[in-house]
């Protein structure tokens, strides 16, 4: 069933914010809380859950019904973190991250961002690991995903922006 873009304006509509201007505060906000989320978890290895909540609440700027199907893209997250219960591998603001993330993107570019960032953290993680053995240095080492998480969303929306993701 077509979806009328009319209908799908959401909040921004209701405040009367156009179209073409809640995407351009969509585009400006939604790097500047990625920026955000990655500097927390880098700094504490916790993301907040308000800049989680304030990811999805910028679907609303550009809503479409179909990105509600994004948030489906941190369910992988949450198998793997069931997995490793007790390993200290992916924690829940990985997961929430995820689920925000892909309601902005919707699933196609969720899926996107999620191999482009989880891509990035494999290398780093690999790099990092092998740097650690050289030095001498042994046991496990906990890195923040939320940084390579951050970057493939990023990636991803303007990727989508550009059409490059449908």
């Amino acid at each position: 069933m077509p979806v009328n873009p009319a209908a799908c304006q959401g909040m921004g509509a209701a405040l009367g914010i156009t179209a073409s201007l809640g995407m351009v505060l969509q585009a400006v906000l939604f790097p500047f809380l990625l920026v955000m989320v990655s500097a927390c978890d880098i700094k504490n290895r916790e993301i907040p859950d308000s800049l989680q909540a304030a990811i999805a609440l910028l679907s609303l700027l550009h809503f479409s019904p179909w990105n509600l199907a994004g948030a489906f893209t941190a369910l992988p997250y949450l198998l793997v973190a069931l997995a490793g219960k007790g390993t200290g591998g992916i924690g829940g603001g990985d997961i929430k991250l995820a689920a925000a993330m892909g309601i902005v993107l919707g699933l196609p570019s969720g899926v996107a961002a999620s191999v482009m960032g989880l891509s990035a953290f494999i290398v780093y993680g690999l790099i990092c690991s092998c740097v650690r053995s050289l030095m001498g240095k042994k046991g496990r080492t906990a890195y923040p995903a939320g940084p390579f998480l951050a970057a493939g969303a990023a990636i991803a929306y303007f990727m989508e922006i550009g059409g490059w993701i449908i």
